[in-house]
């Protein structure tokens, strides 16, 4: 029997190359099989190397060829794609006298994850030889019982086994489970005595239809198959039927080094530190040196941190990537999102700004160069902020703004005499066209994919995106993904609405891949698991040799229960986990060092293999210090949390805030962090602002201001009456300010929104203003009064909100809109003048003091005819309390002063060169909700 099971640490290709037969450096009467694809590339390179001149290699295979190989005698061509197979199976369901999940997967879009799945139970099924009638009554062999839920699907999946293959088969198909069985039969009459020799190397785990093929060429004097000793081997040659030769058990251990990380990329760096030490020893990092990827979450950090050191082309990768997390994807995705989000012809500018400011949108060439699209959407973005409340729009209202165009030109640089104001209008409405308005319009499955594919290539060619690192592989398995579905069963599919499209590719997307090839085969290898197979490497390097990683350990993708997949002879996750177990084995057992590198936190463990070979460490040493063996990872970060430094105030800055006008936000900003008034009034930043689809609190505090300055600017300067507080008149307002600012169609959150707000400022009419007016005698005097005064030479500038006569005094009134009144509270028991730490915890806001200020100065009125009071108009209950007057009966000359002294002293403190612009006083009151955190690196504080 040809049976050879080679030693652990021999190298498996070298032992390929021990049996081929050749006849004047013509190897091709010889046939090699290997369990995957990447071995006949280093079975090539071996004979290579050791022949050393020109040679005619064997015919190498994968088994999924060898299979397709012997098919290919008996005609078997039109092989069925996966998304022809959940196509036939859609069909089959909606037919079905009970379909699975009942109407709950009646969409092709709803199916096609549990399409998915059926095919692959079923495949698995015809692979393993199951036959449907088992399937079908597979609750006589369940003796504890099953529930009746699950019964019901298993009846369903074996409808689906029977009529799937029936359907297949008449439509001329060729499935995959199919041409394993037909190998299996027919393979000693596929002509394969032509060859000398055969050879099957480095199998582990057989499917049904595997195990009779190997039997069948068992017999053949011109067959070997050739086995890697490891662990758990002994079982399944068993299982085939091989009486196995003793095999050498004894091999040198590799030395083993172990790393432990408290994340991902700490792994990274220590493994780019191990590669540095090794270059500057001297040794050199080829092929024979694997980077092992049992996840591709730890690719580009590992490309981008571990590698960064090394010249592209000194490595070479291996393996599979999601394409639904490429850059390429994600573009796409940005696209269907902002679709999914329109509401008729309107768009949701939220979503329409993240699409045109994505990278490969905004750098679309105008004449050739990206500069004037960049500057167009930049701009569009400013024109769309300054109506920030505005969520909706269309694209005829952006396309014909009468100043964008205008605004580009005037930012562009001179010379640019093709970028007239209708060229870039034409330009906008281009990008409209070729990327929105393919994904607006399209009837089918087909036709929706061929428009993907032309987006695609519209940025290939009219953009710099081909440029990116990757786009060229990225872009190309996108299109070929997408190009697949035109040709398939699929294509014809119409769906009622744009979303279920977008969902269906969505999850279309999420099962391809985008694979790195793998070859040339020079410089350190980088693979993912399953390509280390049947290969041999002196030096291995695991990242990520973590529980549920290495092995991965998540929930079966099955319809079948663990507990029917054991009787019917499937493979269950023990089954994948030994598999795991073998082929890491054999990896570790060829190599002379081996370093393993894994994550150790709350959420995360060692790999039970790590855990394992550290077990036989413990046992050699006879120790129960596991930590002596493992290298701790460790980052120098100093953890340190440092104040802001104070800033020095130069002599421009000084000369400046001697001009400056100050406000009464700017003073209490002053009061509260000086560092932040620098930020703000001095450098002028400001947070970049953002439209996030909401009204958020300043807009809605504006909204409201102006709603009230004109409904109190028609009844002034006159006594206030009942009458005068006309609810219609209020609700009218409303409705105009929304129709100018919202536009006229408001819906959904807006709508609510706007109730809201005649409903509270209702209230406001009836339970505050209508008592008020009752009980006073009230006059308007002045609705949003801007006052500029020059007090000790300093320029002081407001707005109040209202200016009213009550009961013969002034009162100076500030609108609100929300209903916390303890930031803004003055506590003149804690103000000590001589203690500057005193005025920021006693001072909420100066901005009523301030207000007096400037009133008083400009009128030249005493302070005791004056009072001033917020209005908390976001109060759940409206009433007398919403009210928080300045002086609240107490002598307003008692009040006044002190703070007047304080205001001036933080002007004469502002523009004095000796006061640094310092911290707050309390970072953690202050800190937490400051826009410039990020500058003084006080993030540290909110955690």
């Amino acid at each position: 029997m040809n049976v050879v099971v080679v030693p652990p640490g021999r190298d498996l290709i070298e032992e390929v190359i021990s049996h081929l037969k050749e006849k004047e450096m013509d190897f091709s009467s010889s046939l090699v099989i290997f369990p995957g694809k990447r071995p006949p590339h280093f079975l090539r390179k071996g004979l290579a190397k050791e022949i050393g001149s020109s040679f005619i290699p064997p015919v190498t295979l994968s088994i999924d060829e060898f299979i397709d190989f012997i098919c290919e005698k008996f005609g078997l061509l039109k092989k069925l794609e996966t998304i022809d197979a959940v196509a036939l199976l859609y069909d089959i369901h909606k037919h079905s006298p009970k379909p699975l999940g009942g109407t709950g997967f009646l969409s092709p879009d709803s199916f096609f994850p549990l399409g998915m799945k059926i095919y692959r139970d079923i495949e698995e099924l015809a692979i393993e030889g199951v036959p449907s009638h088992k399937l079908r009554g597979i609750e006589a062999y369940i003796t504890e019982g099953i529930p009746k839920h699950t019964e019901e699907r298993l009846q369903s999946l074996s409808y689906f086994y029977e009529e799937f293959y029936k359907k297949a088969e008449s439509l001329g198909f060729s499935i995959r489970s199919k041409r394993y069985q037909l190998a299996a039969e027919q393979v000693e009459q596929a002509g394969l005595e032509r060859y000398d020799r055969i050879i099957f190397a480095g199998f582990f785990a057989l499917t049904h239809a595997e195990k009779a093929l190997f039997r069948k060429l068992l017999s053949h004097d011109n067959t070997v198959f050739l086995f890697q000793q490891g662990v758990g081997l002994s079982e399944k040659l068993k299982e085939f039927g091989i009486p196995p030769e003793p095999a050498v058990t004894e091999v040198s251990e590799p030395d083993i080094h172990f790393y432990s990380s408290p994340d991902s990329h700490g792994q990274v760096l220590a493994l780019g530190k191990v590669l540095d030490t090794r270059v500057e020893a001297g040794n050199s990092l080829d092929e024979n040196t694997v980077i092992v990827l049992p996840t591709s979450d730890t690719l580009f950090p590992l490309l981008r941190q571990g590698l960064s050191n090394i010249t592209e082309d000194s490595y070479n990768v291996s393996m599979g990537y999601p394409l639904s997390r490429t850059p390429v994807f994600g573009f796409l995705n940005s696209l269907m999102e902002l679709v999914t989000s329109m509401d008729g012809d309107r768009i949701y500018i939220p979503d329409y700004l993240k699409f045109v400011l994505h990278p490969y949108t905004k750098n679309i060439y105008f004449h050739r160069n990206s500069e004037t699209t960049r500057i167009l959407f930049h701009t569009l973005e400013d024109e769309l902020l300054r109506h920030k409340a505005r969520t909706f729009t269309t694209l005829e209202e952006i396309e014909g703004s009468k100043t964008l165009f205008r605004e580009v030109k005037e930012k562009l640089p001179t010379g640019k005499k093709e970028a007239t104001e209708e060229r870039l209008r034409e330009h906008l409405k281009e990008i409209h066209r070729i990327t929105l308005g393919n994904f607006l319009s399209f009837e089918n499955v087909g036709e929706f994919a061929r428009n993907g594919i032309d987006i695609l290539v519209f940025l290939f060619n009219q953009s710099p995106a081909k440029l990116h690192p990757l786009f060229h592989p990225f872009s190309e398995s996108l299109i070929a993904a997408l190009d697949v579905l035109p040709r398939s069963l699929m294509k014809e599919i119409s769906f009622k609405d744009r979303s279920s499209y977008f969902f269906f590719l969505r999850k279309y997307i999420a099962t391809c891949h985008t694979p790195f090839p793998g070859t040339p085969l020079k410089g350190l290898q980088v693979l993912g698991s399953l390509e280390t197979r049947n290969l041999k490497f002196k030096s291995v390097f695991v990242l990520d040799a973590n529980e549920d990683v290495l092995p991965e350990t998540k929930k079966e993708e099955t319809l079948i229960p663990f507990r029917a997949r054991e009787i019917l002879g499937l493979p269950t996750y023990f089954d994948r986990d030994k598999l795991t177990a073998y082929y890491f084995d054999t990896l570790l057992k060829g190599a002379k060092d081996v370093h393993l590198f894994f994550i150790e936190n709350d959420k995360t463990e060692r790999s039970r293999y790590v855990e394992k070979l550290l077990w036989a460490r413990q046992k050699r040493d006879k120790t129960t210090d596991v930590r002596r063996y493992i290298r701790p990872i460790q980052y120098q970060v100093n953890l340190v949390n440092k104040n802001p430094e104070p800033i020095v105030k130069t002599g421009d800055a000084v000369a400046f805030l001697k001009e400056f006008t100050f406000s009464a936000t700017a003073l209490d900003r002053y009061l509260a962090c000086p560092l932040k008034f620098y930020y703000a009034s001095v450098l002028g930043l400001r947070p970049k602002e953002e439209i996030s689809g909401d009204i958020e609190r300043d807009e809605l505090g504006n909204f409201i201001h102006a709603v009230l300055r004109d409904y109190f600017s028609e009844i002034k300067h006159k006594p206030l009456k009942e009458t005068d507080m006309n609810l219609a008149r209020m609700d009218a307002l409303v409705e105009n300010h929304f129709a100018n600012r919202y536009g006229a169609d408001s819906s959904g959150a807006l709508y609510l929104l706007k109730r809201q707000v005649k409903r509270h400022l209702g209230e406001f009419l009836e339970a505050y203003c209508v008592p008020l007016v009752n009980e006073n005698s009230i006059a308007i005097l002045a609705c949003e009064e801007k006052i500029n005064v020059r007090v000790n030479a300093f320029n002081l500038a407001g707005r109040i909100d209202r200016i009213e006569k009550r009961n013969g005094k002034i009162v100076i009134v500030d609108y609100k809109t929300g209903a916390n009144q303890a930031y803004l509270k003055i506590d003149l028991k804690k103000l000590k003048m001589d203690r500057r730490e005193s005025w920021e915890q006693a001072i909420g806001s100066l901005q009523l003091p301030f207000y007096i200020m400037l009133y008083s100065e400009k009128e030249k009125i005493r302070i005791e005819e004056l009072e001033a009071l917020f209005l908390f108009l976001g109060r759940s209950k409206i009433g007398k309390e919403i009210e928080l007057p300045l002086f609240n009966g107490a002598s307003p000359d008692e009040v006044y002063a002190p703070l007047k002294t304080v205001i001036l002293k933080l002007l004469q403190e502002i523009i004095d060169p000796s006061v640094p612009f310092g911290p707050a006083i309390d970072l953690k009151r202050t800190c937490p909700a400051c826009d410039y955190q990020t500058i003084c690196g006080t993030q540290w504080i909110l955690r």
